[in-house]
């Protein structure tokens, strides 16, 4: 009894979605679901009265009426299709903003929020679905007008025969009932694995862009072909066994179906036959007889209304959990000179992992200072960056900027970063660089100093239109750049921010892209010029990171060597080791020339 009271407050939580449809749409589809819920029983009068008496007027009547219904299911469906795609705008406008409040990475990479996200804003390629809220809610408005039609056809049959019209209509539900059981059944089958479901949609990106020219250059269309087929299996393998289930048990439905049918035209023919009804009254009843037959089929509504409903409640289970949560980047604009940055006894584990990440990391960063952070590769050098911006959270420990443990919004509003997987925005040179700090109008003259000090300023002459160039490269007009430059662009970015009063900056492989020349230019041209900033350097090129104020190797999550370059090549640890290794494949490739 508890499960059907959920699933009624559930549908009737779709009906209050639709006011996110607009009020005139909504009003409107509501008055076209109401004339289409009675048509059925007015047409099956006016062609008895036709029937009775044939006459120009009368059959005017009924030809109206058919016009009506046909123009009114046109008004309905594009009006349904307008007020659902409105739906679903607001719930994904509403998941995203619920992503963007959530404080950090842990919770956006979570099974449980993924799992969610997917379900409010998955269209539904397969299946023959489509998850959505908006389709859910139309669907039952839809089917709420169709039991008001039916309900109508009930009543007109019951002038003639009251049995017959109450047992077509108990007939119809159960009908309905048994094959939504039958039928949605599947839904919960397929929604059991979307972990599957989304490894099955990267496989088809992967072949269709991501991956498209090792494809063609390695000759892997066989290979993704037989992983997609194999995933394809995994994913929906149960839903197809399922489906075959259901259609072996189609017969009691079928024989219910029938014998329903049957009756509705016997006993009113055979009513006919004995003088007890007229031929209009005949056709009028076997109308009302199918009127309420209508209602015992699976429309798409059905569907829409099971899968849709899984949207809205994701959406619900979402709101509920991280409404409220602190903005990421929205504070104070920053104030305030170069910060001391305590971790103390940071450990990190990504969810899944047995072993930290980082483990006891104790460091601090002392105001104006330019430290570098190296290591081997799996050390946890830009997990310590994502600790560092709060993007993630300690399992234990504690990380204080000045003595305190700031906000989030007030340290973010402090702090630049160039990441190393940094973004290529799809927009202009200017937005691209001024987007570092977004809460201030954009800045021509600082945009150009921020390209000049990252060694970019060349580029703003070189490009078509300059700062107002289209840096997307999908786009007819957009222009691509090389992958340097693009770290360049990037690179001002954070600097741009440091313009707008970030006081700590963190570079994470900032030569990645770069040539060893622009790399050996790097720290000339570019750290040692940004004043009154701390600076942290994340490198795996010793070259790079040997002019730093203090270097600290990591090692097995935490602070293992600490010192300038030249102490650390006396102290012969590690990081000597590392130095002399990339010093002699230099010398290898110089003398080889």
């Amino acid at each position: 009894m508890r499960a059907a009271w959920d699933r009624i407050a559930a549908r009737n939580r779709l009906l209050r979605l639709l006011v996110r449809g607009g009020a005139r749409p909504a009003g409107a589809l509501f008055a076209l679901q109401a004339l289409g819920a009675v048509l059925p029983a007015l047409h099956a009068l006016a062609v008895g009265y036709l029937v009775a008496r044939p006459s120009p007027a009368r059959a005017c009547i009924v030809a109206g009426l058919l016009f009506l219904d046909q123009t009114g299911w046109l008004l309905r469906t594009a009006l349904g299709t307008l007020v659902a795609r409105r739906i679903d705008g607001s719930l994904r406008a509403t998941v995203r903003s619920l992503a963007a409040s959530a404080p950090g990475l842990g919770e956006l990479e979570s099974a449980e929020f993924q799992d969610r996200a997917e379900r409010v804003i998955d269209g539904g390629v397969s299946m023959s679905r489509r998850r959505s809220a908006g389709a859910a809610a139309v669907g039952q408005l839809t089917l709420w007008f169709r039991m008001v039609g039916a309900a109508a056809a009930t009543l007109l049959l019951a002038r003639f025969s009251p049995v017959l019209a109450v047992s077509l209509l108990v007939v119809s539900l159960g009908v309905r009932t048994m094959l939504r059981r039958q039928w949605i059944g599947l839904i919960d089958v397929l929604d059991a694995d979307p972990v599957s479901q989304r490894k099955l949609l990267y496989l088809s990106e992967l072949a269709v862009t991501a991956a498209s020219h090792d494809v063609r250059m390695y000759g892997l269309t066989d290979w993704l072909g037989m992983r997609f087929r194999a995933m394809g299996m995994i994913a929906y393998g149960k839903v197809w066994r399922g489906l075959w289930s259901v259609l072996r048990r189609q017969w009691l439905t079928f024989v219910l179906i029938t014998a329903m049918a049957a009756a509705a035209l016997a006993v009113p023919a055979m009513a006919t036959a004995d003088g007890r009804l007229r031929p209009d009254e005949l056709i009028t009843y076997v109308l009302a007889a199918w009127g309420i037959f209508a209602i015992s089929g699976m429309g798409f509504e059905a569907y829409d209304i099971e899968y849709g409903l899984r949207g809205m409640q994701a959406t619900e289970e979402l709101t509920a959990r991280y409404a409220g949560t602190a903005p990421g980047v929205e504070g104070p604009t920053a104030t305030g000179g170069p910060p001391t940055v305590c971790l103390e006894d940071v450990v990190f584990t990504y969810p899944g992992r047995q072993r930290p990440t980082l483990d006891g990391l104790s460091l601090t960063l002392h105001p104006g200072e330019k430290l570098a952070v190296v290591g081997a590769n799996g050390v946890g050098k830009t997990t310590f960056v994502k600790l560092l911006c709060g993007l993630y959270r300690p399992d234990s420990g504690r990380i204080t900027v000045d003595g305190r443990e700031p906000s989030l919004p007030e340290w973010r509003r402090r702090t630049t970063v160039l990441f190393q997987d940094f973004v290529r925005y799809p927009a202009s040179l200017r937005d691209n660089v001024a987007l570092g700090a977004p809460e201030l109008p954009v800045n021509d003259d600082a945009v150009r100093k921020a390209l000049d000090l990252a060694g970019a300023g060349a580029l703003v002459d070189a490009l078509p239109d300059g700062l107002d160039t289209s840096m997307w490269r999908e786009g007819d007009d957009g222009t691509d750049v090389s992958g340097g430059q693009w770290q360049r662009i990037a690179l001002a970015r954070a600097l741009y921010a440091v313009h707008a009063g970030r006081r700590l900056i963190v570079l994470d492989e900032p030569t990645a892209h770069l040539d060893a020349r622009a790399e050996a230019e790097f720290h000339e041209q570019v750290v040692s010029r940004v004043p009154d900033v701390t600076t942290v350097l994340i490198s795996h090129r010793l070259s790079t990171v040997r002019p730093a104020d203090r270097i600290v190797l990591l090692r097995d999550g935490r602070v293992a060597e600490s010192g300038s370059h030249s102490e650390l090549l006396a102290a012969g640890g590690d990081y000597a080791r590392f130095f002399a290794l990339q010093a002699g494949a230099f010398h290898y490739r110089a003398e080889s020339r």
